[in-house]
């Protein structure tokens, strides 16, 4: 007794028969493919390529960094405050943060490129992604843009004494987003380049010493202006002075006011950006020295007491500040 099998049963047993034959085949191929010398070799050359790629970005970012201390070390021996200076330390920190955005950039496209993906659809992505991330980021943005003309139009460098919000700090750092500027306290203000739309500057030009002094009613004020004037031109004969002095000789202004205490003058001296506060100390060292031995009495705070009587409420007598202080403690 026998079966006769209909065609279409023959048909499916064969290709049955033929996908066992197929599978069986390509499994052993596909792990001789998995584990064979060809595919570790392609693996063996996308890794190296990989880390030549990186090689690469280090040795280029590592000679970034070599060719920028080069450029600083050609501008340390001038001046704090020397223009070209202070132009060539904002330039090379600008330059060194814009070339490692650049060299790590352009390596992951090239790592990406090396292990398969295509740079082009994630471009076309991270443009659309972009779009969308600048309506949440225009700040940034703002920040950016300002910091460029902040550099551009040269109103800023490291090194500069600013004023900002009723803070005074020198600057340390002139980024394309962020400006560091340190108070003499220590404290460091991180300001976005963005706000920075209204600030002084005390670095551009030259600055101005400004020493008020007060001197006694009781005194000869003519006589301490006169003394006032040769000790203006003393100081500015000094060797330290003629470096930072700007002008002939300071100049001496009065009468700036009469206060509760005294006639008040003051001595202008123009000189270099910087040297302003050491100018303004020597010429108080050199006031009070000079008025004490001139016998030139400078002010201090005084007050007059009128006593009366509560019976007739006719004034007693005036007693001097320091008795009718004694006066009331004893009280």
């Amino acid at each position: 007794m026998y079966f006769q099998l209909t065609p279409e049963a023959a048909e499916a047993d064969t290709a049955t028969a033929v996908a066992d034959t197929t599978t069986s085949a390509l499994v052993p191929k596909a792990w001789s493919d998995l584990f064979g010398a060809e595919f570790w070799f392609g693996v063996g050359g996308v890794v190296l390529q990989v880390a030549l790629i990186i090689g690469g970005a280090l040795l280029a970012l590592a000679l970034i960094k070599r060719l920028k201390r080069r450029w600083i070390a050609s501008v340390q021996d001038r001046p704090t405050l020397d223009k070209k200076r202070q132009r060539v330390l904002t330039v090379a920190d600008l330059m060194g943060s814009v070339a490692r955005y650049v060299v790590w950039t352009l390596a992951v496209m090239m790592v990406l490129t090396e292990v398969g993906l295509a740079v082009g659809p994630l471009l076309a992505g991270a443009g659309i992604a972009g779009l969308a991330i600048g309506f949440g980021a225009q700040t940034f943005v703002k920040d950016v843009i300002s910091g460029l003309f902040l550099l551009f139009d040269d109103t800023i460098g490291v090194g500069d004494l600013i004023t900002f919000n009723g803070e005074t700090a020198t600057v340390e750092y002139v980024g394309l987003r962020l400006i560091k500027a340190r108070k003499f306290d220590g404290e460091v203000l991180m300001i976005p380049a963005g706000e920075m739309r209204v600030f002084g500057n005390k670095s551009i030009g030259y600055a101005r010493a400004i020493v008020t002094v007060d001197l006694s009613y009781e005194s000869d004020v003519e006589a301490g202006l006169v003394a006032l004037e040769h000790i203006a031109h003393e100081w500015a004969q000094a060797d330290h002075a003629r470096e930072v002095l700007l002008e002939e000789a300071p100049q001496v202004q009065a009468v700036m006011n009469l206060g509760e205490s005294g006639v008040t003058a003051r001595i202008i001296a123009q000189v270099r950006p910087g040297e302003q506060f050491p100018a303004e100390r020597d010429l108080r060292r050199l006031i009070k020295l000079r008025f004490d031995q001139q016998g030139i009495e400078i002010p201090f705070p005084r007050r007059t007491v009128y006593v009366k009587s509560e019976a007739s409420g006719e004034d007693v007598g005036v007693v001097p500040s320091d008795e009718a202080s004694a006066a009331g403690a004893a009280d």
